[in-house]
């Protein structure tokens, strides 16, 4: 087993650069760059989630579909509450075709961003859900809204 690498305020400068250059080269259309870039601050142990963030998109604008899942998934074992890798998700499962996990994982990012912020994160079930008549409400919202898109794609089909 390795020791543990010590962190120090040096990683976190470095990792902020890297995700900073990162968006840039995005913007710049210079993917490959951009996800050299992001490998390497993965070896400074601070960050990670944000840093596989910026990888799926990296990922999904470069069209590597499976490689944006890919990394959006380990953002979100790292970060379970990050709602924009959640959200984005969502878009890759739909441009997978893979509609079922779209309008699932789609729900989950909405029902996220909606949370008040330090808000712990509650398994949905009845009993937890209408406790709470906010949250039975945004729920609903987000149900409606994930039956239009569902209904919108079948028009569109």
């Amino acid at each position: 087993m390795e020791p543990e690498k010590a962190r120090t305020p040096d990683d976190h400068a470095v990792v902020d650069l890297a995700l900073q250059r990162s968006e840039e080269l995005r913007q710049a259309k210079a993917y490959d760059e951009g996800i050299r870039v992001l490998n390497e601050a993965l070896g400074r142990e601070v960050d990670h989630a944000a840093i596989y963030f910026r990888l799926g998109n990296l990922y999904i604008d470069q069209g590597d579909l499976g490689r944006a899942e890919r990394a959006y998934r380990r953002a979100l074992e790292l970060d379970p509450e990050h709602d924009r890798a959640k959200n984005n998700l969502a878009v890759v499962y739909k441009r997978q075709g893979k509609y079922y996990e779209f309008v699932k994982t789609y729900k989950d990012a909405q029902r996220m961003a909606l949370r008040p912020p330090g808000k712990k994160a509650r398994r949905p079930g009845v009993s937890g859900w209408m406790q709470d008549h906010r949250s039975a409400m945004v729920l609903g919202l987000v149900i409606v809204g994930a039956i239009a898109l569902v209904l919108l794609f079948l028009r569109g089909s």
